[in-house]
């Protein structure tokens, strides 16, 4: 027997989302214009769909002090939350990252890959998040339709300069911190 497979158009409100389930996307647009799509992670976990263009870790060669110490914090939760919506940095929940609260933050490499080893060591590992599961899901396009790599928060634990990443293919790579990588955020709500 054939199936058919649709998919439903609806009105979102972030200050009530209803019920949300993994893979579902919400189309949304940024103060500067640009429309994005979201796309929900995992239980209250949601996500950018493709990259927000690109950005170093650091400006140095350095992966000291891990996500708390690099610019690609500060840039995210200064520069990048500026051009969301009111209404949905409103519904954000910071997440605890030690004694320190984000918004906005890159996945772990733990987030993305599940067993994945490289940092071991890492204490804000987590849990793989159920939409990467399917490696498809973690091959992220730029503007242009590219496909690129786009950076993790975790510090490459055998280098002192080097961040973990999601290379073009999906597969886990590592960058230099002072690279251009792609963005790809998540929050919870």
């Amino acid at each position: 027997m054939a199936t058919i497979t649709t998919k439903e158009t609806r009105a979102f409100n972030w200050a009530n989302p209803g019920t949300l389930k993994v893979g579902d996307e919400i189309v949304e647009t940024l103060k500067d214009g640009r429309e994005v799509v979201f796309v929900v992670m995992d239980d209250g976990v949601i996500g950018l769909k493709n990259l927000l263009g690109y950005h170093r870790m650091n400006e140095d060669w350095t992966n000291e002090g891990g996500w708390l110490a690099c610019d690609m914090r500060r840039y995210l939760n200064k520069e990048v939350i500026a051009l969301l919506p009111d209404e949905l940095v409103a519904a954000i929940k910071p997440r605890k990252f030690g004694k320190e609260e984000d918004k906005l933050w890159l996945f772990s490499e733990m987030e993305v890959f599940g067993g994945h080893d490289w940092t071991e060591n890492d204490p804000d590992r987590g849990f793989q998040f159920e939409y990467f599961k399917d490696r498809r899901n973690r091959i992220k396009v730029d503007e242009d339709g590219d496909a690129s790599w786009w950076w993790e928060r975790s510090p490459l634990g055998s280098s002192s300069d080097n961040f973990c990443s999601v290379n073009s293919n999906g597969n886990a790579s590592n960058n230099d911190a002072s690279n251009t990588s792609g963005v790809c955020f998540g929050f919870y709500i």
